[in-house]
């Protein structure tokens, strides 16, 4: 199950950065991983959305080109946070939907 958790999340980062680029500037990609991630627990899901907004951040900034913008690009961050979402969103209604049929 996580694997699917982990495909669908990367091909979200994917999309995300196809159309956060939609001007002129370069793909934003990253690998997501799903390990170690309770989706029917609410304070590892919430842990792991701010670990999903820092590497966003990270990954719509990144300071180590030539002639870096430094400021932020709220719009890529966006992109991907709401590309991103439906997925995790998803994969907590099938860890509930699990336990409740564990029950």
């Amino acid at each position: 199950m996580k694997a699917i958790g982990i495909a669908i999340l990367a091909a979200g980062v994917l999309v995300g950065s196809a159309s956060a680029s939609a001007a002129p500037r370069e793909q934003v990609s990253f690998k997501v991983s799903t390990a170690g991630v309770d989706f029917a627990n609410g304070e590892s899901v919430a842990a792991f959305r701010r670990d999903m907004e820092r590497r966003i951040a990270e990954a719509c900034n990144p300071g180590d080109r030539m002639n870096a913008d430094m400021s932020p690009d709220f719009k890529c961050r966006k992109e991907l946070a709401s590309t991103m979402e439906p997925s995790v969103q998803q994969l907590v209604m099938r860890a509930t939907e699990r336990r409740f049929a564990a029950n």
